[in-house]
């Protein structure tokens, strides 16, 4: 999850020219002068300055409002992913106080649709291959077949990527892309090895801190608090409404389901 994570950002971030965060920068140029032979992406050095020309994979100021706003238009359905478009400032041009959850669903879903028609083919190309491999690998069931075929496409994805991104794109995040075959076909499905349960239940023990100075203790005795009414609350009527029957979140007032779910949502995979 945190390969996906920075791997992400460090797309996102270098396509829609983040200050600040883009792996294109002076340095970077500076770097493909040395190392590269792209003669339109070197400075260009004037009398008073020194100029940056614009890197076919960097997207004009009109296709990153236009991204920014569609982004701030877009809604999921509900549990898919968090509310994307509060993280939206438009008027920055920046996304703000992005999880890794949603940089898990921007990486697999959305930057192949957010890039389609506004970059060049061969680098949108290249971002959906990526966008590809990260969503196969995630599968809830894998082949070994396919995880030698996706052990093979890394690769030369990475190798499309090192033609289209300057070398400072390249840090040891983007090289461990390569071990994760291996990894799911050594450990199974990421489903039961990531860190996403542990967090989203870590995030739900630190909201029972009411004492700061005794952090352990709040958790301790919330958790107890919580566990006593729920299995007291098993003896109350079923009348009664309690954590086991309260109504849940989607209820508009017709079918109840025993699941607490959606009746679309109840059958079992």
């Amino acid at each position: 999850m945190h390969i996906e994570k920075n791997m992400f950002e460090n797309i996102f971030n270098t396509v829609m020219d983040v200050k600040g965060k883009t792996k294109d920068n002076l340095k970077a140029r500076l770097d493909i002068a040395l190392y590269c032979n792209q003669k339109n992406m070197e400075l260009v050095y004037d009398e008073s300055r020194v100029a940056k020309p614009r890197a076919s994979f960097v997207l004009e100021k009109n296709a990153q409002l236009l991204v920014y706003k569609w982004l701030k238009s877009l809604r999921f359905p509900d549990g898919h992913a968090s509310n994307i478009s509060r993280l939206v400032n438009i008027e920055d041009c920046r996304l703000y106080g992005m999880k890794s959850h949603d940089c898990h669903v921007f990486m697999q879903t959305l930057i192949p649709l957010a890039f389609r028609d506004l970059l060049p083919k061969g680098i949108w190309d290249a971002l959906t291959e990526i966008s590809h491999f990260f969503r196969d690998i995630c599968s809830s069931k894998l082949n070994v077949d396919h995880i030698e075929r996706l052990q093979t496409n890394i690769v030369e994805t990475l190798c499309k990527l090192e033609m289209i991104f300057p070398p400072s794109f390249f840090d040891s995040m983007e090289h461990l892309p390569i071990h994760l075959p291996f990894e799911a076909k050594a450990g199974g499905p990421v489903q039961y090895r990531w860190m996403y349960p542990f967090e989203r239940y870590l995030f739900n023990l630190k909201k029972k801190v009411k004492n700061k100075a005794h952090v352990e203790a709040s958790i301790c005795e919330a958790y107890i608090v919580e566990e006593i009414s729920t299995f007291i609350s098993y003896y109350f009527e079923p009348h009664l409404r309690t954590r086991i029957n309260r109504v849940p979140r989607h209820d508009d007032g017709g079918e109840v389901p025993s699941s607490g779910n959606l009746s679309i949502f109840s059958n079992t995979g």
